[in-house]
């Protein structure tokens, strides 16, 4: 634990409790490992709920247990004794809590973080209406009772206004009053409202973007003179440096390309080209939190309006598709994942044709064919499920992937500005000094760790493994240039053959590695 005379934040926090929501989720596990290894508090409660037949004691149970709370259990693992689960949910009224439960956090509670939310872009508009906004209405009502609250931070999007190229730190008019899309979701069928989400959203590409900036409208409009500060994270991605330098716990977002990329399944990319791409580690915007919530209360730093603090890269370190396309080719065959499905030697295409033409010829219809082979195998089929979800995650990006923003972020800056030299060394949220070759070889290798559990001790063999695939890659593109030869020679018979004759033998070669990747998913 820090040396608390030190830090002034550190000193702010000593014997509060905490409340969160969210914090069984990516941003969430970080944010309460972060608290309990460098914050004197006295409680932290986490809003959870039953899920997967297991009760909320045997989740937090089983979250503690995951490799990132490691120093924790080893240097202080009394202090995991300061959190307690609380049974509720985002989705119900009043947050779905006992009058016991409701009054010991009415009592308790100074510090509120609030991060739940639906991130499926793809979300009916009913559900992302009910978890991204009535959520924080519940919540905000659920804090207008506590007596010591000090501090409320609000956990939103930096994308909330995409449609807007140029974005600042201000809350910008709501696209329509979110009491009336909160009625339109309690009047309308789910086939009619469906029907209408596409008009209600335009032009915002999705109910998430939607639906969490009309959220940060509902927060101020009913908050009246709480303490509230609203982060506005870009991409979050894996932990650059803490908890564990790369650790990350989902397929979310960049970390699916990363993996999908690494294990050959992603091929072909479609990207405007000199766009930057706005990823964030995940330990940003937690420390951001933990400082703006400090500040809220102390007012360090005031905001000239709305305390909105913007958490992205791309003004200050931006980070080109360029770039990025470089340390990609780099870091997934320096750090190789273990039984990859083919060479990591995919490219992104700015033609949508040409995208889907590629799509179609070198993942969906080779999952087919090895699919085909694994059944007569006897074995699970596994690659068009692998390769579904994969275009599903890319189409869910493609929006993301084809404009370029401008994030100002002069708030949080001006907050960096004002906090002391031991504060910025606990809670480090400036981008400034971000390298990114660093940074996507420490994501790759915690991709590795962290998300496929597989060991760097298998890194000596699975580079040879991937000598062996490159060899087998340039082979297949010399059948490839030998049937489009056959093409060429309008020889339509020996065009047909060759062609499925590459393409079987290219599955014959996988089944090995197919096998393999079957172990893994059923892991």
């Amino acid at each position: 634990m820090a040396a608390i005379g030190e830090s002034d934040i550190v000193e702010w926090y000593r014997d509060k409790t905490v409340f969160i929501t969210g914090g069984s989720g990516f941003m969430g596990k970080v944010l309460l490992e972060k608290i309990l290894r460098v914050l004197p508090v006295r409680r932290v409660y986490l809003l959870m709920r039953p899920k997967r037949g297991l009760e909320i004691h045997q989740r937090l149970e089983d979250m503690v247990n995951y490799k990132l709370f490691d120093v924790i259990k080893a240097t202080q693992p009394e202090v995991l004794q300061k959190v307690v689960a609380v049974k509720g949910d985002i989705t119900m009224e009043g947050l779905g809590l006992s009058d016991s439960d409701e009054m010991r956090l009415a009592q308790e509670v100074a510090i509120i973080f609030h991060a739940a939310a639906t991130i499926n872009f793809q979300e009916p508009m009913r559900v992302a209406v009910n978890m991204n906004m009535l959520g924080t209405k519940r919540v905000v009502s659920l804090a207008k009772k506590m007596d010591k609250l000090e501090s409320f931070v609000h956990v939103s999007t930096a994308y909330g206004n995409c449609h807007l190229q140029e974005i600042y730190e201000e809350l910008y008019p709501a696209p329509m009053d979110p009491g009336r899309l909160i009625q339109l979701t309690e009047w309308l069928n789910d086939d009619l409202l469906n029907s209408v989400t596409p008009k209600i959203i335009s032009p915002r590409p999705n109910t998430y973007t939607y639906t969490k900036a009309l959220a940060e409208h509902l927060l101020v409009n009913d908050a009246g003179k709480m303490p509230i500060s609203i982060i506005r994270p870009s991409i979050v991605c894996g932990a650059w440096k803490e908890p564990l330098p790369g650790w990350v716990d989902n397929l979310f977002a960049f970390t699916g390309l990363l993996v999908g990329m690494g294990k050959g399944v992603l091929r072909t990319l479609y990207i405007k080209p000199g766009i930057k791409l706005d990823f964030i580690p995940v330990d940003m915007p937690i420390n951001l939190m933990l400082v703006s919530a400090w500040n809220t209360a102390v007012k360090k730093y005031n905001p000239p309006s709305v305390p909105i603090y913007c958490c992205a890269t791309g003004s200050e370190t931006p980070l080109t598709v360029e770039k990025l396309t470089d340390h990609l080719k780099t870091v997934v065959r320096e750090y190789p994942l273990s039984s990859p499905l083919w060479y990591p030697d995919g490219s992104a295409k700015n033609n949508k044709t040409i995208h889907t033409l590629h799509l179609y010829l070198v993942n969906i219809i080779p999952a087919y064919i090895a699919d085909f082979i694994m059944k007569l195998l006897g074995k699970k089929t596994i690659a068009i499920k692998l390769c579904t979800r994969m275009a599903k995650a890319i189409n869910a990006l493609e929006y993301f992937m084809l404009r370029d923003w401008t994030f100002h972020s002069t708030n949080t800056q001006m907050l960096w500005n004002s906090i002391s030299q031991t504060d910025r060394k606990l809670f480090h949220f400036s981008v400034a000094d971000l390298d990114w070759g660093s940074y996507i070889r420490t994501y790759q290798l915690g991709c590795k760790q962290y998300l496929m559990k597989e060991s760097l001790d298998t890194l000596p063999a699975d580079r040879r493994q991937l000598q062996v695939m490159l060899w087998v890659h340039r082979l297949f593109q010399l059948v490839l240039m030998y049937g489009a030869w056959c093409i060429v020679s309008s020889d339509s018979a020996v065009n047909f053959y060759s062609l499925f004759l590459s393409g079987a033998s290219r599955m014959l070669s996988l089944a090995p590695v197919l096998a393999a990747a079957e172990e893994t998913e059923a892991s």
